[in-house]
């Protein structure tokens, strides 16, 4: 599955909807009564200068000095303006100093004074809802916000992803996935984050059809690397092959595929997709740029790619190097057979030679009958009798290796050399 990538350092989201055991409000009234009762409760110049004191020392980075300059108000003898206000800037101070416990007290004293316009209340509500969000109490981040929902007439697409964040950490994916795609489809444009995030979510729960837009719409408006790669994931993972290959294609000619594992993966959907030539290309590049490590693994899908677009002289050279970094004699055999398709019968002896020598074969006896048939085309009689009669020991060779001794024993007389078995079949240019 799909890694989800990213951190959680930006605003969560919200839920739209208003509980129904809450009347809906009735804003106008309300900003009509916060007016009346601002004008009711006017703030004196002493209150105004300690304000703008205290303001500007937390905005110099003193917020001891700010607090100090506001304790020396008594909200006892502040009118509900004066508190309000007084407050406020207690909490912006208290946030200053990393004290988010008293910003929250704070930002709910201010709401208690009812005599703030109704836009100013909502960012102290909005506030707190980010709060809780930084302490991680998604809990709150959501009943934070469901209050905030009923005060607005037209609520932010940011408030949805910040519910989003909030459900994802309660592990509630369907919630901040119907959350985040409401910011989204609010936003002109979205984020780069929340597209992101929304595309996460679909991974994380396996719905690769549904991540796959969200992809596309990264990889056209912030084409990164880790998008493009990530798409072709999806794409494959959703049996769209041919998408995932062009997907890799384009990111390729953009520059964007540097490392090993990249270039590996576009060579084998080359090949998937019949295309073994420029697969065989990509990764001689890489090797050659030094991007691809050299071993056994790339040097044999070299071989095969070459094999397969029929350039059997390409395909020699990386067969051999991945013959000789293999632990076991496979590579050798395969290099032997190759050889033996070419009517190349001494070379196809000695490589494989060398994969019986090496060991770990599954079938040693087939390597032994296929070295004797090459010697025998090569009139080299003494070392292809001595091949079948190792041949011989082997159950699955034997029969066959029998033919063949017989054969060489009359061969003077005359006949046919024997018939080639399935297992031997690349060894049919073996002359009679």
């Amino acid at each position: 599955m799909l890694v989800l990538l990213l951190a959680l350092a930006l605003p969560a989201a919200v839920s739209a909807q208003t509980p129904e055991d809450q009347q809906p409000i009735d804003l106008d009234k309300m900003e009509l009564a916060r007016k009346a009762r601002a004008a009711q409760f006017p703030v004196s110049k002493r209150v105004t200068r300690y304000l703008a004191a205290a303001g500007e020392a937390s905005a110099e980075g003193d917020p001891a000095k700010a607090k100090a300059l506001l304790n020396k108000l008594n909200p006892k003898t502040l009118n509900p303006h004066e508190r309000a206000l007084v407050y406020r800037l207690q909490a912006f101070v208290a946030y200053a100093a990393q004290d988010y416990d008293a910003m929250i007290k704070y930002l709910d004293m201010v709401l208690a004074e009812e005599v703030l316009s109704v836009e100013v209340e909502n960012k102290v509500r909005f506030n707190k809802a980010q709060i809780y969000g930084s302490l991680q109490q998604w809990d709150k981040v959501i009943a934070a916000l469901d209050e905030w929902f009923r005060y607005v007439r037209t609520p932010a697409p940011v408030s949805y992803y910040l519910l989003g964040i909030a459900y994802y950490q309660l592990d509630k994916l369907d919630l901040a996935i119907s959350n985040t795609e409401k910011a989204i489809e609010l936003a002109n444009p979205p984020a780069e984050g929340w597209l992101q995030f929304l595309a996460a979510l679909h991974i994380q729960k396996e719905n690769h059809r549904a991540a796959a837009p969200i992809l596309e719409q990264l990889v056209l408006r912030f084409p990164k690397k880790s998008y493009w790669l990530q798409l072709s994931l999806v794409y494959g993972s959703i049996n769209t092959t041919k998408h995932s290959l062009a997907v890799q294609e384009l990111a390729y000619h953009q520059g964007l595929l540097t490392e090993d594992q990249d270039l590996r993966r576009l060579a084998r959907s080359y090949v998937y997709h019949d295309l073994p030539y420029p697969a065989a290309k990509v990764l001689e590049k890489g090797i050659e740029q030094g991007v691809i490590q050299k071993d056994v693994g790339v040097y044999e899908l070299i071989a095969n790619s070459w094999i397969a677009a029929r350039e059997y002289d390409r395909a020699l050279p990386p067969l051999r190097q991945a013959a000789e970094l293999s632990k076991d004699g496979k590579l050798f055999v395969r290099l032997g057979q190759v050889y033996l398709q070419r009517e190349e019968w001494i070379e196809a002896a000695e490589a494989l030679g060398q994969g019986l020598q090496k060991g770990g074969l599954e079938n040693p006896g087939s390597a032994n009958l296929m070295q004797g048939i090459a010697w025998y085309n090569a009139n080299r009689i003494p070392d292809a009798h001595a091949s079948f009669v190792r041949a011989q020991g082997h159950a699955s060779t034997r029969a066959e290796a029998d033919r063949w001794i017989t054969y060489l024993a009359g061969a003077q007389g005359g006949g046919s050399a024997p018939a080639v078995g399935d297992s031997q079949a690349e060894a049919s240019g073996a002359r009679g």
